[in-house]
Parts: C-alpha cells; sequence; structure tokens
C-alpha cells in the first residue's frame, strides 16, 4: 500500500520498516505496516495513485 507522512517534520525515520518517511513523499508499506500507520491519521495518509501521463500528438503533426 502507499502511504505518505504529512506530519510536522520534513522526514521521520520508520524503524519497522527499515526507512525514512519525508514529508508529502509517498512510499510503499507492507498493507499490515501501512495499516497501524494510517490509525495515526493526523500524520499518515493513504497516497493517492499517480495521474497516468498520456502524450496526445495530432496527426499530421
Amino acid at each position: 500500500m502507499r502511504i505518505v507522512y504529512t506530519g510536522p517534520f520534513e522526514a521521520i525515520d520508520v524503524p519497522s520498516l527499515g526507512l525514512t518517511a519525508r514529508r508529502d513523499v509517498p512510499i510503499e508499506a507492507p498493507d499490515e505496516a501501512a495499516a497501524r500507520l494510517l490509525e495515526q491519521a493526523t500524520i499518515w495518509a493513504e497516497a493517492k495513485p499517480p495521474k497516468p501521463t498520456t502524450k496526445t500528438s495530432k496527426e499530421g503533426e
């Protein structure tokens, strides 16, 4: 599951995942660990999936 740290610090260590989470930068976490972190709703949120980027081109260009 993709989650994002939204708390007051620039970054925090997450020992249970063995990584550092930067504010507003989505991370991948196992579903169980992500669910536990999301219980702390004031500083964690589920990351929205990135918008797909599509290139459109006009014929004849």
